[in-house]
């Protein structure tokens, strides 16, 4: 089978005819993927990625969101386009909400676990530590609730990505007329 293609299409991408020689030389121009399709995930570095709790929030809202905001009005200075990219500024933020609630959960299964283990076992000064450790979690669980909160109500942590990005994007905008007709002479 693999013949048959190496026949079909011959190296250097030509193309050629059962019984021919390969004469026609096939001229591609190939589209780059990223020009139509963002592959960014949420979590998009290696930070994001291994960084669990509460720090992959606060990494996220410490985002520069103004200059994204001027980068997407040079592609497409629209309203509904500014709308849009604030809506999925508010989803990324539920998805890595939703991400460190399933973490803190488990978490905090793990530490009843061992408290619970480790009582059992007469190991006083661990049970300790590892209370210590759950009090330390659940003000994380409380924090995590009012970003959530803070998002549902567009305020607070929220509510400065947002602004940022708007005035990102209005920059953009200015920048857009400033040099389009601005600059041009009467």
């Amino acid at each position: 089978m693999a013949g048959l293609f190496k026949n079909m299409f011959g190296k250097n991408g030509t193309i050629s005819q059962p019984g021919e020689e390969n004469t026609v030389q096939v001229d591609r121009k190939d589209v780059a993927e990223d020009l139509f399709i963002e592959k960014k995930p949420v979590l998009d570095d290696t930070f994001m990625a291994n960084t669990k709790g509460i720090l992959a929030i606060y990494h996220y809202l410490e985002s520069d969101f103004e200059t994204k905001g001027f980068d997407d009005s040079m592609i497409s200075p629209d309203e509904s386009y500014k709308k849009e990219n604030i809506r999925l500024i508010k989803f990324d933020l539920e998805i890595i909400i939703q991400k460190v609630r399933i973490y803190h959960d488990s978490l905090l299964k793990e530490i009843d676990f061992h408290i619970a283990s480790r009582s059992r076992a007469g190991l006083v000064d661990l049970v300790e530590e590892l209370k210590s450790r759950k009090t330390d979690l659940l003000e994380h669980i409380q924090k995590v609730n009012e970003i959530e909160n803070s998002l549902k109500s567009n305020s607070g942590y929220c509510e400065r990505a947002i602004l940022s990005y708007q005035r990102g994007f209005m920059k953009g905008m200015a920048s857009i007329t400033q040099a389009s007709l601005l600059s041009k002479a009467f």
